[in-house]
């Protein structure tokens, strides 16, 4: 569908195969190099800077090893109430994020970045979608614990999979919430001249 400017390459900061799929569906090369980062919220960071934050800290450790190459980084969070709920820690806390969120709406906010060092081009942004799970019965939560696809993921739940079933409504991007606003993404590489 595009195609990367001769000359020019792209790195994916990431190994979310997740990203990888999404990044995918442009029909262009690039390799992938996930960063080694420590990702702790800081004090009074607001979810939209805290993975805008961590977004350019990946992409930058990584492109600081590749300066010609054009990198992309980003971060996706889950948030309800202003609270960023990350990875469940096991299944007890999944049951506890998927109680939280049912029946309600929530934010799924991703964080991305675009740049190239040798180019001193740095260009970062995030995308907000809201999202409504159902009002879930306990045992419909416990039954979805028991797949294992809650483990890993962000609020306890994967849209892309068996998760889908328990969203209602989405108002916004779609693949924001799988983790990585696409059309967004797409529109800066064009705009850059990364991509024809």
């Amino acid at each position: 569908m595009f195609q990367v400017k001769d000359g020019d390459s792209i790195i994916l900061a990431s190994e979310s195969p997740r990203r990888v799929d999404i990044l995918r569906t442009l029909g262009i090369s690039f390799s992938i190099i996930p960063p080694d980062i420590e990702e702790v919220r800081r004090k009074e960071e607001s979810p939209r800077d805290f993975v805008m934050r961590i977004s350019y800290e990946k992409a930058h450790k990584v492109g600081s090893h590749f300066p010609d190459k054009w990198v992309i980084g980003a971060d996706t969070v889950v948030v309800y109430k202003n609270k960023i709920m990350g990875k469940p820690a096991g299944e007890k806390d999944a049951y506890t994020m998927l109680k939280m969120l049912r029946g309600k709406w929530h934010r799924v906010i991703t964080g991305y970045c675009i740049l190239n060092i040798s180019k001193d081009v740095v260009y970062r942004d995030a995308v907000e979608t809201k999202v409504f799970v159902r009002d879930l019965s306990d045992e419909e939560i416990i039954r979805y614990i028991k797949t294992s696809e809650p483990i890993g993921k962000a609020g306890s739940y994967a849209v892309q999979g068996r998760g889908g079933y328990m969203v209602k409504e989405i108002k916004g991007s779609y693949t924001n919430v799988v983790g990585l606003p696409v059309c967004e993404v797409a529109e800066i590489l064009l705009s850059l001249g990364v991509l024809s």
